[in-house]
């Protein structure tokens, strides 16, 4: 398999059935609702390109060959949507009724793939984060979704350790807060892999059923910086095969320098960010003592940028 013959909407396809989902090297989504920029608050109208993420929206992320999502969510406008904000300062981006429509429409025409929407950092801001989580609830409970959700008779089952055959054509729904948690009901808990130690110190391990996911940012605009961060954190974290997941956060974080830059925005840093990947990839598929990701996640994800993190797997 090659990277130009691969098709990045059934890559999944290829895979042996009884691959476990912590055997798989997947693209991954950040801030994936992003791809458009509604309602815009203080500042951000002007310069929306400090605030979206994507070029593509979910159903062109899928057809890309994403495979965990990045779901951030209000309720804003009479509406469910996704969102990146500071406070009051950013944007809507897709409505949680695209979202979920465009999942089920890929899914649906695709039943050899699965893939992970994970809902978090609902917006606290305006005090109404119970209410906004009742509601997300409510509309997931559409009896049109019903068959195409991923559910499971434990409760305590680690999604990590589930063969790919027993979840393709199912959407997986993880949440980052225990309210409405079921896993009969298609809602699978997500636990943060990393914590600290009584000296401050990060450290990563399995934090309880049905997700954990190691996944820590590096909060820089400079690529060197991100990369060796990334690269450490993978190498004493992360490998295939254990019962969490761990997640590359191959992404660059904008800063004031960014926002006074008339031309600064996340699509020029993930530009830089996704021309390194390749060959860090390949580096790292050339040395097989050396752990690979479960996830490699992206700003502005792209069929070439992906096509090298699914090689991988191949």
């Amino acid at each position: 398999m090659t990277t130009n013959s691969l098709a990045t909407s059934t890559w999944m396809g290829h895979l042996d059935s009884n691959t476990p989902l912590n055997g798989i090297v997947m693209p991954g989504s950040h801030d994936a609702g992003m791809s458009q920029t509604d309602h815009c608050g203080v500042g951000a109208q002007f310069k929306p390109g400090m605030v979206r993420t994507q070029a593509l929206n979910i159903l062109q992320q899928l057809e890309a060959g994403s495979r965990y999502f990045d779901i951030r969510v209000d309720y804003d406008h009479r509406e469910l949507v996704t969102y990146h904000r500071s406070g009051d300062a950013g944007c809507n981006g897709q409505p949680l009724t695209a979202v979920l429509d465009q999942s089920l429409e890929f899914i649906q025409s695709h039943p050899s793939e699965t893939f992970i929407l994970k809902f978090s950092h609902i917006r606290s801001n305006q005090k109404k984060e119970r209410e906004i989580k009742d509601r997300i609830d409510q509309f997931l409970a559409n009896i049109k979704y019903r068959e195409h959700l991923f559910t499971h008779r434990k409760s305590d089952v680690n999604l990590a350790k589930i063969a790919l055959d027993d979840c393709r054509g199912k959407i997986m729904l993880i949440f980052d807060y225990p309210e409405h948690i079921g896993t009969r009901a298609a809602r699978f808990r997500y636990h943060d892999g990393f914590s600290r130690d009584p000296s401050g110190q990060e450290i990563g391990d399995y934090r309880g059923p049905n997700l954990t996911v190691c996944d820590s940012y590096s909060k820089t605009t400079r690529l060197a910086e991100m990369k060796n961060d990334q690269l450490a954190k993978l190498d004493t974290y992360g490998g295939l095969d254990k019962d969490h997941f761990f997640l590359l956060s191959w992404t660059l974080t904008p800063d004031i320098h960014t926002a006074l830059d008339p031309t600064g925005s996340v699509e020029k840093l993930a530009g830089i960010a996704n021309a390194a990947l390749e060959e860090v990839l390949t580096e790292r598929m050339h040395q097989p003592d050396k752990p690979k990701p479960n996830i490699v996640y992206l700003d502005y994800l792209n069929v070439k940028t992906a096509q090298s993190i699914i090689q991988c797997n191949f």
